[in-house]
């Protein structure tokens, strides 16, 4: 994915937790070991809304692109599901189809992968690719 622009996709994102509390705000790379230290306990949601990323025209593609989760998961966009995706792996999901004006990115925790000391710190991001 050379030249390409990222946006990438750091928060608010809510955590949402197999308990009755209200939905937990984190912002990344800094709420990764609440994310983990949830997992640890159940099931987890993470939502973050974005706009439609402007200057996209016609022949652009948008990826989702997932790097180094230390989860496996699935990922939908405005409801639409994009499929599984494994942890410490680079996932890229094509998602121009799916944005609308505002969007709704939902990650789906499943399980923890085996965790190291330290983690390298993933990311989320949109990648966008000009028209060829």
């Amino acid at each position: 994915m050379s030249n390409h622009h990222t946006i990438r996709l750091n928060g608010p994102w809510e955590m949402i937790t197999a308990l009755p509390d209200e939905p937990q705000r984190v912002k990344l790379p800094k709420g990764w070991p609440e994310i983990i230290s949830a997992a640890k306990q159940g099931p987890v949601l993470l939502q973050r809304w974005f706009h439609r990323p402007t200057g996209i025209d016609d022949g652009s593609q948008v990826e989702l692109v997932l790097i180094g989760l230390p989860f496996s998961g699935s990922v939908s966009v405005n409801d639409q599901s994009l499929g599984s995706f494994a942890p410490f792996q680079t996932h890229a999901r094509s998602v121009g189809a799916h944005l609308t004006e505002r969007c709704c990115l939902t990650l789906s925790v499943e399980r923890l992968g085996e965790l190291e000391d330290s983690i390298p710190i993933p990311q989320i991001s949109l990648a966008i690719l000009p028209a060829s």
